[in-house]
């Protein structure tokens, strides 16, 4: 008996490990009228991306990024946005060289341009300067409690909510498409407006990594939306990216790594 557990834990290590190494490409078509409708599938259009929680570290080395990087390069996305924890610890990287983290950046195609926020992470011994240079050296723009336009797109970035200095009174610019992006879900209940967005990206839960059927998923962050699409009102729908890497032990356990795509 004690045999047949020994083999089934490692089996399921050998499992969980696999699963971080695999991942999932969705696409939505997003249609707005008198209300915002999301579906999975493919339209004619613009398209942003997005990734999130890369979390590079030990674990999750830039050489293992060369296969988002050509999945992203393949979609041909008009935008990429990315939504926080680019690191897991900036101690393990400020002894390293993080040059090869923007070169992998860099690698990356968007015509009309690449955009993020920190994630809690991101801050972690007390890294957010480098992170924000890593960002810039790879072509995204921070935005840190500010707006953009892109083609008739708003975007907006509000800080990370357990580390930074969000300003949730940050406006969106005037447009006929609005999308905020915030690292932790739980952060849109302190948005005082929720429909001056149409759609608002998250990342932060990792959909709970290693996810149990039986088991709830409470995370600091993410407790009140975790994974998936929510819509929170019928103008405003919340989109929670399970991410790329892994925090804590390097597993994942029913939640696969995803890149998603947005058709405007």
């Amino acid at each position: 008996m004690i045999l047949f557990l020994i083999v089934l834990a490692v089996l399921f290590l050998i499992y969980c490990r696999y699963s971080t190494y695999q991942l999932v490409e969705k696409h939505f078509k997003i249609t707005k009228h008198t209300t915002l409708d999301i579906k999975e599938g493919k339209k004619t259009g613009l398209m942003i991306a997005q990734i999130s929680d890369s979390h590079f570290s030990p674990f999750y080395s830039p050489k293992r990024f060369d296969k988002i990087v050509e999945k992203l390069n393949a979609a041909k996305p008009d935008i990429v946005l990315f939504t926080g924890d680019l690191i897991e610890n900036y101690r393990y990287w400020e002894t390293r060289d993080c040059e090869i983290i923007s070169q992998q950046l860099t690698k990356i195609n968007a015509p009309k341009g690449k955009f993020a926020i920190l994630g809690n992470h991101d801050y972690r011994s007390n890294g957010q300067d480098a992170v924000s240079e890593i960002l810039a050296a790879g072509g995204f723009v921070l935005l840190n409690n500010q707006s953009t336009l892109v083609e008739q797109i708003s975007l907006t970035g509000i800080d990370d909510g357990q580390e930074g200095q969000p300003d949730y009174n940050t406006q969106p610019k005037d447009a006929r498409f609005s999308i905020l992006m915030v690292h932790e879900p739980d952060q849109v209940q302190h948005l005082p407006d929720l429909d001056c967005f149409d759609l608002i990206l998250s990342g932060h839960s990792h959909g709970g990594q290693i996810r149990f059927p039986i088991l709830p998923y409470k995370n600091f962050g993410s407790k009140l939306y975790d994974q998936g699409i929510y819509a929170l009102t019928s103008q405003t729908s919340l989109v929670v990216n399970t991410g790329l890497g892994t925090t804590g032990p390097p597993l994942r356990f029913r939640v696969i790594p995803e890149i998603l795509y947005f058709h405007l």
